[in-house]
């Protein structure tokens, strides 16, 4: 891939060590911040970014390694995503108070963020986000999942060095995308398949992957956020355990959702929404639903801020 064929849509802000891609759109307070899930990066956020824009200022950005983002130090702890995070909002100078949207593993991050920082942030909303207590509530298919899932990583961190991936995309296209590419808009899908899967890509998710377990145990010593309204949206079709057992399957999607309620027990303003017509991927199969609630979010925060 030519880096310059496809030049960040943001800006590269220096961090430290690295420098993070930002993308800001839109104007006014509060700022909204996107927080991806794992394997997940700032072009995942499109559909809902493009329209959030329209009424505040908006922020998707890449964590270190994925997308435009250079490669960060390990280990990859949610601890060390929120220090860069918190440092990249700073230096690009992203108006506060944020509210933060974080989706699957990301939602570690916009909790972890909100305890660190309470003054800094206006809310929180939760899209089917990981729970700490995951891997002690589910059954032994989620972990042949997650193994399967570091095999495959390792599988295309490998290709993408000797070019297969490059290869492949040349032959068959877009029929080598994932679905998810597939429901962006056409003229991103080429931007998506060739920054996206690059072989920091793969690697980041690995690192990530790797030290998951003390990211679990970061978040299960952070507590109540007390009353920083909260908005938690979980999944309605259980795509996630697809491929567990049908029995381990059930079981699997009982665990997540008793543990998605359990995460609106985290403040005493929180609000839990279903998205029936969405799979784990919320910000791409329910776009509307969650520009809905960040717009009530923004609205409950302005009205707030107006009568001070």
């Amino acid at each position: 891939m030519r880096l310059n064929s496809h030049p960040p849509i943001g800006k590269l802000v220096n961090v430290g060590s690295h420098q993070l891609h930002i993308y800001s759109t839109g104007e006014g307070s509060p700022s909204v911040v996107f927080e991806s899930g794992g394997a997940s990066w700032s072009l995942d956020w499109t559909l809902v970014q493009s329209e959030v824009a329209k009424f505040t200022n908006a922020c998707s950005y890449d964590r270190a390694g994925f997308g435009w983002s250079e490669s960060g130090s390990t280990p990859r702890t949610s601890e060390q995503i929120v220090t860069e995070l918190h440092t990249l909002l700073t230096r690009a100078e992203i108006n506060k108070p944020y509210i933060l949207v974080g989706a699957s593993f990301g939602g570690h991050t916009a909790r972890l963020f909100a305890k660190k920082y309470p003054e800094e942030v206006a809310g929180v909303i939760l899209l089917d986000a990981r729970h700490e207590a995951i891997d002690s509530k589910m059954p032994p298919a989620w972990k042949k999942l997650e193994a399967a899932g570091k095999g495959m990583y390792q599988f295309m961190l490998l290709a993408s060095r000797v070019g297969a991936l490059n290869l492949l995309g040349k032959l068959m296209g877009e029929k080598a995308a994932p679905p998810i590419v597939m429901k962006l808009p056409p003229e991103i899908r080429t931007t998506y398949l060739e920054v996206g899967f690059q072989p920091k890509y793969f690697q980041s998710n690995l690192d990530e992957l790797a030290v998951i377990g003390e990211s679990d145990r970061q978040l299960s010593l952070t507590g109540s956020l007390g009353n920083i309204p909260l908005t938690v949206i979980r999944h309605g079709i259980p795509d996630l355990f697809a491929s567990m057992p049908v029995e381990q399957a059930k079981q699997a999607e009982r665990a997540w959702q008793e543990l998605q309620a359990e995460l609106t027990q985290l403040s005493s303003n929180s609000q839990m929404i279903v998205a029936e017509k969405s799979g784990h991927g919320i910000q791409i199969d329910q776009p509307s639903l969650v520009v809905d609630a960040i717009r009530q979010m923004v609205e409950t925060v302005r009205g707030v801020s107006t009568s001070r």
